[in-house]
Parts: C-alpha cells; sequence; structure tokens
C-alpha cells in the first residue's frame, strides 16, 4: 500500500520573495526621483521683463560668445521674472509712466529689495540707461528707458547678494542695455566687494558721479 508524506515548506523561497517585494516598494521612490526632472534646479534664459509686456532683453551669457546667460529660475519674486544665479538673486520689472529715470530706478529697486536704496546712493548714467548701486546693502539696480512704442516704459533690473557671480552679472545687464562694458572703476569696485563679510564702507566711499562712459 503506497504511503504519502508531507513535503516540508521551503521557508527559504518565501522569505525571498518578501525581500524582493520590499526592495521593490523602498527603491521605488528613488527610481521616480530618477525618472522625474528637479524642479528647484530647472535652469532658464535669462531675459528680462515682465508678464503681460511683449518686452524682453535677453542678457548675454559673459562665458559663451553670442549666447544668452541661463540661471536657475527663482520664484522668490513679485514681478514673477527672477533667478538664481549661483547664489546671486537678479530680478526684473517693467515699470509704466515712470518720467523721471532716476527716480523711477530709486523705486523699483525699492519695490523690489529687501532693503530700500540710500537715498544718496550714485547712479551711472549711458543714454537712456542707468545703473545704481546702493553703498550700504550693495543691491545694484540697472534701467533702460523705452523709446518708440515703449517710450513710457522703463526696464528695471536688480541685482542682489553678493559673490563671484555679482560683476559679471551686472555688466552683462549693462551690455544687454547698452552695447557696452561696464566702466573698469566700476567692476573693480563690485569685485572689491563679493566677499559677504566686508562691508561696503569698508574699502572708501564709492561715488560713480563723473565717470565717463
Amino acid at each position: 500500500m503506497p504511503t504519502y508524506r508531507l513535503q516540508p515548506v521551503r521557508a527559504g523561497r518565501y522569505w525571498w520573495a518578501v525581500f524582493g517585494v520590499t526592495a521593490i516598494v523602498l527603491l521605488l521612490p528613488a527610481i521616480i526621483n530618477l525618472a522625474v526632472p528637479d524642479r528647484t534646479s530647472a535652469t532658464d534664459e535669462v531675459r528680462l521683463g515682465t508678464l503681460g509686456y511683449d518686452w524682453e532683453v535677453p542678457v548675454p551669457d559673459p562665458q559663451g560668445e553670442g549666447e544668452v546667460l541661463t540661471c536657475a529660475k527663482s520664484t522668490g519674486s513679485i514681478s514673477g521674472h527672477a533667478w538664481d544665479c549661483d547664489g546671486v538673486l537678479l530680478q526684473s520689472i517693467i515699470a509704466e509712466g515712470g518720467t523721471e529715470p532716476d527716480r523711477t530706478l530709486r523705486r523699483m529697486v525699492r519695490a523690489l529689495d529687501l532693503f530700500p536704496p540710500a537715498e544718496n546712493a550714485p547712479i551711472l548714467r549711458e543714454g537712456d540707461a542707468r545703473m545704481l548701486i546702493d553703498p550700504e546693502w550693495g543691491t545694484i539696480g540697472l534701467s533702460l528707458e523705452g523709446d518708440d512704442e515703449r517710450e513710457d516704459l522703463t526696464m528695471v533690473a536688480v541685482i542682489s547678494g553678493r559673490g563671484p557671480q555679482t560683476a559679471p552679472l551686472a555688466d552683462a545687464v549693462w551690455r544687454a542695455y547698452t552695447g557696452s562694458p561696464l566702466p573698469g572703476i566700476v567692476r573693480e569696485e563690485i569685485r572689491m566687494r563679493e566677499n559677504p563679510m566686508t562691508p561696503w564702507g569698508s574699502t572708501g566711499a564709492f561715488n560713480l558721479e563723473g565717470i565717463d562712459v
């Protein structure tokens, strides 16, 4: 008479199956994260402007001949146009109806920056372009008056923060506005204060008045 014996349960195969499922569950978020682009590190071309206007000013890349500068997009601006360029914040906005370029620039810098510029902050002028450097906080504001159908508009860029990118960024915006580089004395003044621990008044008074451009 034949006899039957119960086979022992192979626990090893069961535990390997459990381990495999667990590993998949744990690794799934990492796999998805690799497949989905990181929104915080997305870069975009730096084209100054404001939503709702058909006026844009592309900023040239200091490192690339004829190329437009690219930086990480930033959401920390009321204007909706802001970029983080290696830790230096660049914002842009278009002002409408301004009749005094110097006053418009100061007003827009005050609107976009955490610290309003000093009333005596010097302004560099070249044609329809203006540049303001706050001697206390180091904020840089640059404006360009529109012409023809844009004669009542002012393009404004505000650069906040200190670092190796500050001087090249200010120079790139000035080139976009005027087609010419910043005066050497201005670039040097900005570079001298690249260190965040260096107070703006520690290297002597900074005066843009009387600089020939």
